[in-house]
């Protein structure tokens, strides 16, 4: 930050600092306890929402911190590696990567990876584009060599690199990646200093490896980052995702850059020393392999550097469907990454103190903000069905010291905005918001399954792969949806039938709102497939018509939730009239200082 900038920061913290005070210093008063276990629960929500996580972002904010520019040395040997599953990606979006790989400018070898399957397809694109080729199931060129296993086995290296375990799992990522490199070391190939490991939609700039070498001059640097984003905006998914992604990808990591020389590796691509990659047994056998590589490298003492420039683009989830299927195994992943590794580094004393309060804080977040979600929709629910209210508090009062804290918050958000990357995205629109929404059920559900130790298989993104007229509208996806707005719709008449009017009844509004808020992300998925169909020439009748049996459970939610507001209207007026607050001398009841 420049000087004026680093005073206005400080003059954020200041009133982030005064308005938790004030708003605390008035929710805790004893007065104000409904329920004291869904009070407490409400607290505890709250604090993570609006206070830790707005605090942990200014924290990281203070620390950002952008590298000198060094030069890229002169005769480093560098390869840049890609990765492809046959099928899984359109012929197109591969030819686009190789040529792209081809284009760097710096001196370099391009390799192509290959796996579920050997494609003397791909094979054949790759000799036209001068792109070296790689699959570890190319039984004509891998079959004959034999390997001798610890238990005295001879297998030929094909079944070597395709293991139920690591590091050569069968099936994902970084056993492909392992394979590659173990397959270096054995045929004596010319092993490199450095390598670039890049999705097979995210396509380097030509200048990509003349921006990042120069930072390897420092032996303690293991991996160079930049920002992972998107640019297939036509798809509402992919621009709502890369918007839900402008801070990580900008000021938190300049922040972790800053605080801790520790910014996180993401997979889409990165620069990597290859000895040190060797060091932790090449890329560690999760889902988030890219986070535990980060973690790896951080426990054996290396450091990252952040450059915050655009020099990839690659593509995001292009459906809703995408979309929830990778938060689901990014928040299953990474939950793995904190119940079986984290401990094991802290343990060990391996992750200095900054390193620790920041892998803890990013690997927390999933069950935390999850589970925060979850019991801000729950706590009304229960009010309901226990007949006691969360807060024996005045609505607008609440709303008189909640609203600054939500303002002071937004505005350090939008103040902030010049250090988002990619420059440019909309700050908060309603596609990040149906998508923030839309995901913490099935993040939740990850949580769960990783805790209960439920087995999932490696989970491929697909890219470019076009959906015909014929894709059904899948309703399998929104269920945990339906079944939220059931219950909450359900608690409600559950209060009318059973006691009718109480001090609980002021939780029918947030019950509803919960219900309504979950029912738009179906809304809105609904109408963009519709819209979606529009534009491959159908008239709108046939849309409707394709999509019959949505639109049935659509109207259905709407009668319900129309017809539950309409009965509850008058116990919400009621509970909005609820406490005496003398308005000439609201501002002295938040300010009470003389």
């Amino acid at each position: 930050m420049t000087p004026s900038q680093r005073t206005r920061f400080w003059g954020l913290v200041a009133l982030t600092a005064s308005v938790n005070l004030l708003f605390w210093r008035w929710w805790l008063t004893a007065g104000n306890v409904g329920h004291p276990v869904l009070f407490g629960l409400r607290s505890a929500t709250t604090f993570y929402i609006a206070t830790l996580l707005p605090g942990m972002y200014l924290l990281f904010l203070g620390f950002m911190k952008r590298p000198n520019p060094i030069r890229a040395p002169h005769h480093a040997r560098v390869a840049v590696i890609s990765l492809t599953v046959p099928g899984s990606e359109s012929l197109d979006i591969v030819e686009a990567q190789l040529r792209a790989m081809r284009a760097i400018h710096y001196k370099h070898d391009s390799w192509l990876l290959v796996d579920k399957c050997h494609s003397p397809e791909i094979e054949a694109l790759c000799q036209r584009r001068g792109v070296k080729y790689f699959s570890r199931h190319d039984q004509a060129r891998w079959g004959h060599v034999k390997v001798t296993l610890d238990d005295g086995r001879e297998v030929s290296l094909v079944e070597y690199w395709n293991q139920p375990g690591p590091p050569f799992k069968a099936k994902t990522k970084a056993g492909n990646v392992n394979a590659w490199l173990d397959m270096l070391l054995r045929t004596g190939l010319k092993d490199y200093e450095l390598f670039t490991q890049l999705d097979i939609d995210h396509l380097p700039r030509p200048h990509y490896l003349h921006k990042v070498l120069g930072y390897f001059k420092d032996p303690k640097v293991a991996w160079v980052q930049a920002p992972s984003v998107y640019d297939n905006w036509e798809h509402w998914t992919a621009l709502g995702s890369s918007e839900q992604e402008l801070v990580l990808q900008g000021i938190l990591q300049m922040g972790f850059f800053g605080f801790s020389r520790t910014p996180f590796i993401i997979g889409s691509h990165c620069t990597y020393r290859m000895s040190a990659v060797r060091e932790i047994g090449g890329f560690q056998p999760t889902r988030a392999e890219d986070h535990l590589d980060t973690l790896c490298l951080a426990g054996r003492g290396y450091e990252g550097v952040f450059l915050p420039e655009i020099i990839a683009v690659g593509d995001g989830p292009e459906t809703f469907e995408t979309y929830l299927a990778q938060q689901f195994a990014w928040a299953y992943s990474m939950f793995q990454v904190f119940q079986t590794h984290t401990p094991r580094l802290l343990k060990n004393r391996q992750l200095n103190f900054r390193q620790s309060l920041q892998f803890i804080f990013a690997q927390t977040w999933y069950p935390f903000w999850s589970g925060s979600m979850l019991l801000m929709f729950m706590l009304p629910v229960g009010s309901l069905l226990l007949n006691d209210p969360v807060a024996h508090v005045n609505f607008w009062l609440y709303l008189a010291h909640y609203t600054p804290l939500t303002v002071v918050n937004l505005l350090t958000w939008y103040w902030s905005r010049r250090w988002f990357q990619p420059r440019g995205g909309a700050l908060l629109s309603w596609r990040g918001i149906v998508l923030h929404v839309a995901r913490w059920p099935v993040v939740l559900s990850a949580i769960a399954q990783a805790l209960l130790n439920v087995q999932k298989p490696y989970m491929i993104t697909r890219k470019g792969v076009i959906q015909g007229e014929e894709e059904p509208f899948l309703l399998a996806p929104h269920l945990p949806y339906f079944l939220l707005i059931a219950g909450s719709i359900g608690a409600v008449w559950c209060f009318l039938i059973r006691t009718g009017r109480s001090a609980a009844q002021g939780d029918i509004l947030f019950a509803i709102q919960g219900a309504i808020m979950l029912f738009l992300v179906f809304a809105v998925a609904l109408w963009k497939d519709v819209k979606e169909l529009r534009t491959k020439g159908l008239g709108l009748a046939h849309c409707l018509s394709l999509r019959r049996r949505p639109l049935l459970v659509s109207a259905a939610i709407v009668m319900a939730l129309a017809g539950t507001t309409w009965i509850s209207a008058n116990r919400i007026l009621e509970a909005l009239a609820y406490g005496q607050v003398d308005y000439t001398n609201l501002m002295l009841r938040i300010w009470p200082y003389r």
